[in-house]
C-alpha cells in the first residue's frame, strides 16, 4: 500500500480508480477516473468517500511533486 491515511479520504485511499495529485506545497487533490465513464460519479468527490458503487481494492495513483 502507499501508506495512506483513509481517516480523512474513505474509500478513495484503497480504490484503483483514483489518482491523487500532490503539489509542491503538500496539498492532495483525489480524482475517480471512474467518472470519466460513469456519469453517477463525481470527478473529484468531497471527502471522505463512505460509500461507492465503483469502488475497487486496489492502489490509488500517486502523481506530482509530494508522491
Amino acid at each position: 500500500m502507499t501508506g495512506i491515511d483513509d481517516s480523512h479520504i474513505g474509500l478513495c485511499a484503497r480504490c484503483v480508480h483514483a489518482t491523487v495529485q500532490r503539489n509542491a506545497k503538500g496539498r492532495e487533490f483525489w480524482r475517480c477516473r471512474a467518472a470519466d465513464d460513469d456519469p453517477r460519479l463525481l470527478r473529484y468527490p468531497p471527502l471522505p468517500v463512505l460509500a461507492c458503487h465503483a469502488m475497487r481494492e486496489g492502489e490509488p495513483e500517486v502523481r506530482g511533486d509530494g508522491a
